[in-house]
């Protein structure tokens, strides 16, 4: 066996046993575990027959318990099957699935109580009352007694507390670098809540301790040792093996040494969480950017058009039939001209030209029409990570436009953040100048995913990757860009690349035809959707470009489909209610700007189950002569 010492010490001829040591442990950031050897401490100097314990990890630490010769009973409301087959597994671990305080009247009085549910003052405070009172001459143990939970409630969700028992809480969580809650703290991404504000009365497991013990009357003392969050223990005088237990953990909870590498420690945690949550709110900017390239360009290239007509002495407006004719699958850009690019269908590789360019949009031909550009600063301190997408933006010198709303960017944001641990991917489908995929991409970093552009022209695709480059290069690692439109992109990628979660954001064509191929083509990837996020929900124009994106989401998924509102509700004296000057296009006033649309439970429409993907895929025309 080897010695504690050689671990740590190596030799010359082994070098490097404490890092091999090091990367062999699993990363233990507040897991009981790692205080394997204070348990020992505790059942070495009293008798410890029974244990329970109050809130269950993994199993791994109630083995502890059994290995040390206790019965344990393992109080877990919601235990997952894992944990379940764990418990099963082992005939000294008694699962009970109750809430706690309430479970511990039906259960044996136990020698030893390790508390490490729910860390709030109600709860904590309730059980110490009970064990005071029914168990004095037990041994507690308390996790979390230090930063963040000494005086701070969190709040498992759903909460079963009163609404007395809770502080206003919030998503967002502490953290070391200053006294506010932020999104890119200590958080709990749906599994609990905190107190917005730290301190004062009834709030935070120390607190719920320290009043314990002021109410009880029978001298119980408290020992901390400043490690993981804090290790409390919890005796009362007299009790058998107090005296020797305080004694054996003095060189713990005595430690300054330790104190220190606890401070460090949750500070380099804490930035760690903080440089996680500025990652993956840089994703975000640039997909959303990527998009509204892609409506730009089918405007630019329908204008082009029309000038072409008009110059051959064609009629300024065409007939209904060449209207219709236009119209064919995506338009004529994709089948004319984009589908006859040797790229079609691929990924492109980024185009070493482009990496110096000052105007960008010129060199590749991309027109700025409105120059309208999206204030995401309005937003300024409801997200850290969004704040740091806002204030990076404008970065790279570029000109460029937005086709969205601030409201449209933050609320996109808002959903990969909110879901981004159910996701792997990323995918914005109608780049344009980049917009939304720059909100995206800065979510690629913290959150731990990819990011795909999907665009039917080249040119919005090399700008929006370009202009990612130069304001996230760290996320470019995990960026592409495929030539293509959606059911293509179904097709290539979706279908033939596992395991895939995304989440689809679509700011393409608009036009109620082509929407309903592109969530047709979803249709047959179902499984591997979470999202959607629709833009333009509410878009009119004339009636050549069929802007009704709404109409097709009804089409495929019910009149009754349920979904959030996102972006802008614009007010009907807003100028974007009034048709623009290239094609007539306006929002309705009073309705959302977008849709995000949940796939799990789809009651699908369309299409119908004895068509195929290949029905939604455009079809190349003929060479012009």
């Amino acid at each position: 066996m080897v010695e504690h010492g050689e671990e740590m010490r190596g030799s010359r001829e082994d070098p490097h046993r404490q890092a091999r040591a090091a990367r062999e442990l699993p990363m233990l950031l507040h897991s009981m575990s790692v205080f394997r050897e204070l348990f020992a401490v505790l059942f070495a100097s009293r008798e410890i027959g029974t244990v329970v314990e109050v809130g269950v990890e993994s199993g791994q630490v109630s083995s502890v318990y059994a290995d040390l010769g206790a019965r344990v009973y393992c109080v877990e409301p919601s235990p997952d099957e894992g944990l379940r087959a764990v418990l099963d597994a082992d005939p000294r671990l008694n699962l009970v699935e109750e809430h706690s305080p309430a479970a511990l009247d039906g259960l044996p009085t136990a020698d030893l109580y390790v508390l490490d549910g729910d860390h709030n003052y109600a709860v904590v405070r309730a059980e110490l009352d009970w064990i005071m009172r029914n168990a004095p001459d037990a041994v507690v143990v308390l996790h979390d007694v230090l930063w963040p939970s000494s005086r701070r409630d969190f709040y498992y969700q759903p909460t079963t507390l009163p609404s007395g028992d809770v502080h206003p809480d919030t998503a967002d969580g502490p953290t070391v670098w200053h006294d506010d809650v932020t999104p890119a703290g200590f958080v709990g991404r749906g599994a609990f809540t905190a107190a917005a504000h730290a301190g004062g009365e009834r709030n935070g497991v120390l607190t719920a301790v320290e009043d314990a013990v002021a109410g009880s009357g029978a001298g119980w003392r408290l020992e901390i040792v400043p490690a993981v969050f804090g290790f409390g223990v919890l005796v009362r005088d007299g009790a058998p093996g107090a005296e020797r237990i305080f004694e054996a953990l003095r060189p713990f909870t005595s430690s300054a040494l330790l104190a220190t590498m606890e401070n460090n420690r949750i500070a380099l945690y804490s930035r760690v969480l903080q440089l996680q949550y500025e990652a993956v709110s840089r994703a975000d900017d640039a997909n959303r950017l990527a998009e509204a390239i892609a409506v730009q360009q089918q405007k630019i290239e329908q204008l082009r058009a029309e000038l072409g007509r008009a110059t051959a002495g064609a009629p300024a407006r065409p007939s209904a039939a060449e209207r219709a004719a236009k119209n064919r699958a995506a338009g004529d850009y994709v089948t004319d001209v984009a589908m006859h690019s040797a790229t079609w269908g691929t990924f492109l590789e980024p185009d070493p030209a482009l990496a110096d360019a000052e105007k960008l949009h010129e060199v590749l031909g991309i027109p700025i029409l409105g120059g309208h550009r999206a204030d995401l600063e309005a937003f300024a301190g409801h997200n850290t990570v969004f704040d740091r997408i806002a204030a990076r933006v404008g970065a790279g010198g570029l000109g460029y436009e937005d086709q969205g709303s601030n409201k449209h960017y933050f609320d996109l944001f808002g959903r990969a953040e909110a879901h981004h641990q159910e996701l792997t991917r990323l995918v914005d489908v109608g780049v344009f100048m980049g917009g939304s995929s720059v909100v995206l991409a800065g979510c690629v970093e913290p959150m731990g995913l990819e990011l795909d552009l999907v665009d039917v022209n080249h040119a919005y695709l090399q700008f929006t990757y370009e202009r990612l480059r130069r304001i996230f290069p760290g996320a470019m690692g995990r960026v592409r860009m495929f030539h293509g439109d959606l059911p293509t992109y179904v097709e290539k990628v979706l279908l033939e690349e596992s395991p895939v979660r995304a989440m689809v954001h679509h700011d393409g064509a608009h036009a109620f035809g082509q929407v309903v191929k592109d969530l047709s083509a979803l249709y047959f990837a179902r499984d591997r959707v979470h999202s959607l996020a629709l833009k333009g929900t509410h878009l009119r124009g004339d009636i050549a470009h069929s802007n009704f994106v709404d109409a097709a989401a009804y089409a495929m998924f019910g009149a009754d489909v349920k979904y959030e509102p996102i972006g802008a509700q614009f007010p009907p004296d807003a100028p974007v209610t009034n048709p623009d000057q290239w094609a007539g296009n306006y929002f309705l006033p009073g309705r959302p700007e977008g849709m995000y649309i949940r796939f799990g439970g789809l009651d699908w429409k369309y299409p119908h189950r004895t068509m195929t993907l290949e029905a939604f895929l455009p079809g190349k025309a003929e060479p012009q002569e």
